[in-house]
């Protein structure tokens, strides 16, 4: 289990509270309270809301919530906070205890971040032209007093369950960089990577065993899988979460049969088809720190399913797999912006090693909302050009067009499900 969890569960216990600063998992955490019997309210306390439990909430309940919805937590007693504050009242009340005016103060506060992310051990903050640590405002102030103390007493003032050792802002990925790769996190705290800096070719695209060593690790658990990555060399994609339940709930035929995952990063879907029972998956993944990443998923949740992962380009794909007796029934193409490079290599995949009748592709895109209406039509048209140099035998069908996530105005993260088959059934 994460730090958080871990802390949670060896507590006598207590009745306990959630901070939750973002207003869109409130019903969602009330809805769950409120199965269990254990809802008391909620309160302002800041920029966050406060959602009460009582003592009939489980450990394992209010682990969950914490890992699910992404809020802290911490015991409370006679029907008040055991530290009654939010960040920004830490923020407010240290900022007076170094000597800023009320004025100075106010400025301060409206240029902090208002939402984090926890991935033990990091707490990873955004990051906005208006509200950042890395604003010049707090640059400044950061002139005045010192720094790393200011993070350190945040860390231990009770805003956040205990074991986070690290603070950093998430700034955007680089849309161009066909790996993915977090060039623009910014440590605010803590070193993520120890005796160096990042800049060196050689530790992105051929790390060491002690290059690993060096760097901090984050973790979380998500439809009880555990991921791992580095947040100075991979990014971690939360809002895939629903797409990977998606999985496990809608292909219970995944047990038993062999999948394919060309764009494997940490995991994200590897992880979640050997969950769901798969006999093996074959991977491939071009960054070596999210192989890494992958390598220590799988370890650490030891599903009995086979997991063959190749830290190489998918284009070998044909080649590793050629003269194997394979029953593939699902290729997923989890690359963002698009995964078209992959898909003569699934199609060519599915004619070789599908499963009969069907072979399903989930491919990943972002699609202007103005495009989804004719998106799996303009798909399926490339997949049958595609098909006719392979073998005029295979069928092409779209299935289904999931909307994940919006990417960026008007544009969504979406997966298409094609069902590839060598008959017209």
């Amino acid at each position: 289990m994460s730090g958080d969890v871990e802390h949670l569960e060896t507590q006598s216990m207590a009745p306990v509270e959630f901070i939750v600063d973002q207003a869109r998992v409130i019903k969602a955490i009330k809805l769950e309270l409120e199965a269990a019997g254990a809802f008391r309210g909620i309160e302002t306390n800041g920029g966050s809301k406060i959602v009460r439990s009582s003592l009939d909430v489980s450990a394992d309940t209010a682990a969950r919530i914490c890992t699910t919805y992404q809020v802290s937590s911490r015991e409370y007693s006679a029907g008040a906070p055991r530290v009654p504050r939010t960040l920004e009242g830490f923020a407010e009340s240290y900022l007076h205890a170094q000597g800023f005016s009320e004025v100075e103060t106010a400025a301060l506060l409206r240029a902090m971040p208002q939402r984090y992310t926890l991935y033990p051990p990091l707490v990873l903050f955004s990051h906005s032209g208006a509200r950042s640590f890395e604003h010049d405002a707090w640059g400044a102030a950061f002139a005045r007093m010192d720094k790393d103390a200011f993070f350190a007493a945040m860390l231990a003032s009770g805003c956040f369950p205990t074991g986070y050792t690290h603070v950093a802002a998430n700034r955007p990925i680089v849309a161009t960089d066909a790996m993915r790769r977090p060039f623009n996190i910014a440590p605010l705290y803590g070193e993520l990577l120890a005796q160096g800096d990042a800049a060196g070719a050689q530790l992105w695209e051929q790390p060491t065993a002690a290059d690993f060593a060096r760097s901090v690790w984050c973790s979380v658990v998500q439809n009880g899988i555990r991921q791992t990555w580095s947040p100075v060399f991979t990014m971690f994609s939360r809002g895939n979460i629903k797409e990977k339940k998606r999985i496990l709930d809608t292909y219970p035929d995944v047990a038993g049969r062999d999948v394919v995952d060309l764009y494997a990063g940490i995991g994200y879907f590897t992880l979640s088809y050997l969950a769901r029972g798969a006999r093996s998956v074959y991977c491939f993944e071009l960054n070596p720190w999210s192989f890494e990443g992958l390598r220590r998923g799988l370890a650490v949740n030891a599903y009995p399913g086979s997991c063959y992962a190749y830290n190489e380009s998918n284009e070998s794909a044909p080649a590793r797999l050629a003269g194997r007796d394979l029953d593939v029934r699902h290729i997923n193409l989890g690359l963002l912006p698009s995964s078209r490079p992959g898909w003569g290599i699934a199609m060519g995949l599915a004619l070789a090693h599908g499963c009969r009748p069907i072979t399903t592709l989930h491919i990943h895109e972002n699609a202007a909302a103005s495009e989804l209406h004719a998106l799996a039509d303009t798909v399926a048209d490339e997949l049958r050009a595609l098909a006719a140099t392979c073998s005029p035998g295979l069928h092409v069908r779209p299935r289904h067009l999931e909307k994940i996530k919006t990417f960026a105005p008007d544009v969504w993260h979406v997966c298409l499900d094609v069902d590839v088959s060598r008959s017209a059934e």
